[in-house]
Formats: structure tokens, sequence, C-alpha cells
């Protein structure tokens, strides 16, 4: 698989994003966030979906350059509205007004509507964390981003609407939940189609309701995705719920009953400062404690041990910045010919390490 190196990519995605319409800082950005995606471990996330956002500029799905908008706007709050730009220039700049909000009124609320796919919503919980600010958010979906049944019945009800949550971090990376509401994200079916491997099981079922881990099902549109929870789904349809009334009703952009074919990523967005109840140090303190309790649980059989929410990202993103990270050729085909289509030259692969020989010893 093709080796790349995270500088090189950020510019020349930034450059693809720049000559399909986009300003260039909102290029730059969308670059930075797709990378990163990959760095974290999350590639279902990450460059892969270069070729799917200049298409969808092409169509006019997406709004290249389009303003970002408030439409009301309290001390403490605001819904804009991002007129179907990418999702990641809408999340972006919800998340910056609900930072500066939170500064000053200790707790803030930001929605957003009209907005493309968001990416790996961690990404923006992540950006207020950095900020030393707790950050949650909903992002849901309607139209076709609908590939979920509701707990109980079949079909393509709901949308795998994403929640994330991220807590500054006292050992140098934040504390971050980032899950889809469904039994996984849709990407990662999609992942599994292009690698000609199976499914997890319990991610799927045809339109007869019977279980399958052939992702060819799921593509050609012949089943649809199963709430987070297994038998337990009623949890995750409820989790799936609370985000379409969050960033879809909320947010105005449109619950999973809307009449539309379009994907709009409604995302409501909350920020906290922790200094409102506790004192910096002492939640430094009472966190890094809580870390080291948690870390101290005897690994279970076959684990290596307890990893927190948010380590798993860390531990990839300081492994891959140095090393490069890897692709599909595949996928990395699509790029490099989406790339020509708007006349960028994508950079050479890194050369892939040859495997270490094996010990004499």
């Amino acid at each position: 698989m093709p080796l790349l190196r995270a500088p090189e990519i950020r510019d020349f995605a930034g450059r693809c994003f720049a000559q399909a319409g986009f300003p260039e800082d909102e290029a730059q950005l969308i670059a930075r966030l797709l990378v990163e995606a990959n760095l974290t471990g999350h590639e279902t996330h990450g460059i892969r979906q270069i070729p799917r956002y200049l298409k969808a500029v092409r169509s006019g799905e997406v709004n290249a350059g389009a303003p970002v908008t408030v439409l009301q706007e309290t001390p403490a709050t605001a819904l804009l509205d991002a007129h179907r730009t990418l999702g990641f220039v809408g999340a972006t700049k919800a998340v910056e007004l609900a930072i500066a909000k939170a500064r000053e009124t200790k707790v803030a609320a930001v929605a957003v509507r009209n907005l493309n796919h968001v990416g790996r919503v961690g990404a923006y919980p992540e950006m207020a964390a950095a900020q030393g600010l707790v950050c949650l958010a909903f992002t849901n979906a309607q139209g076709a981003g609908k590939s979920v049944a509701p707990f109980g019945g079949l079909g393509r009800w709901i949308g795998t609407n994403p929640l994330a949550a991220a807590f500054p971090g006292p050992r140098g990376f934040p504390i971050l939940l980032d899950f889809a509401t469904s039994a996984t994200a849709a990407n990662k079916i999609r992942v599994a189609h292009t690698r000609g491997k199976p499914t997890g099981p319990g991610w799927i079922v045809d339109e007869r309701g019977q279980a399958t881990t052939d992702p060819k099902v799921f593509m050609d549109g012949k089943g649809n995705q199963l709430p987070l929870g297994g038998d337990q789904g009623h949890k995750g349809f409820g989790l799936a719920v609370m985000v379409d009334i969050l960033g879809g009703i909320l947010a105005g952009a449109g619950a999973a009953n809307a009449p539309t074919t379009v994907l709009n990523n409604g995302t409501f967005l909350i920020c906290i400062d922790p200094a409102a109840f506790v004192a910096e140090d002492d939640y430094a303190r009472a966190l890094g404690d809580l870390i080291d309790y948690l870390h101290a649980a005897p690994p279970a059989p076959g684990k290596s041990g307890v990893i927190l929410p948010g380590e798993y990202e860390h531990r990839n993103r300081v492994r891959q910045s140095r090393d490069g990270f890897e692709v599909e050729e595949e996928i990395w085909r699509s790029i490099v010919e989406a790339a020509q289509a708007v006349h960028v030259q994508a950079p050479a692969p890194l050369p892939v390490p040859a495997p270490a020989a094996p010990s004499r010893a």
C-alpha cells in the first residue's frame, strides 16, 4: 500500500480543494482535518473522501465557498446557516463561536444547519479541548445519510447520528469519545467492501432482517445497518433519536423524517468551561488520578490492558506523524484521478520500508 507523509498530503489536498473553489483558508482546513483523520487511525473519514467531496462540488451538492451566517444569537447561544458548504467549514465555525462564547458565559451552545458531510465528529470537540474546554457534539443526517433501522424495525429510517465529547487531559491528549449510534460507522462498511472483506458481525441485516456480513448487501441498498448495542439496540436507537432532536430539530436541519434526498449533517455543539465548576489544578489532579486508577485495572484475557477514550487516537497520531500512514492502492488511484480532474499533481508516495531481517539469535 502507498505510504504517505502528512505534510505533503495536507498541501496536496489543500491545493485540490482550492482548485475546486474553496477559499485558501477553508481548503487548508479541509485538508488538515482529512489528514488528521488518517493520523488518528480513523482512515474511514480521511483522505479517501477526497474524490467524494470533489464530485459533490462538481454536482452542486456542495456549495464551495458559501458563507456561514448567523441566523440568531444570544450571549451564550447561536444558530448558524452554512448554505450547503462542506461540513468541515460550517462545523469548525460553529465550534469556534461556541469556544468564544464559553469564554464569556462559561457554558455555550451553537447549532449549525445546511452543511454537507462533517467528517470525523470528534475533531470539533478536540478543538475545544485544546483550548481547555469540555465540548459535546451531536450530528444527525437526513436523505442520503439515512442507513440505519430503528430498533425493532427494518429499512433505512435514521442516520448513523454520531456523537462526540472531549475533555482536556493532563497527559498530553484529551479524553475523547467519538462514535456512531449505529453498530458501526457506514464508512467502515464501505472500507470492508473496498478491501473485499466481511463486515463485523451484527453490523448489517438484509432486506428480510437476516444477519449478514456481506458488505455488498449494504452497498447495493438491499439491507440496513443496526443500532448500537446488539440485543440491547434500543440504547443505540435512543441515542440516535436524541441526536436527531439536537442536530436536526433544534438546529433546524431536519430530522430523519425530513422530505429530502440531500445529505445535511445538522450539528449541535455545547462548550463548557471547567473553571465554572472546579479549579484548574483540582481538575487536572482529579482527572490524572482517575486515569491512573483505570489504567491499573488488571488486563482481561487476551488484552494488553485498559486504553482510555482518546488514547488510541493519541498513539496513532504520534506514530503516524513520524512514520507516515498507508492507504490502499485502489483508494490512492481514485484520489490521484480526482486530483487530475482539478489539475493538481499528486505527490509520489514514500518507499515502503523493507521488512526487518529475521534474527539469527
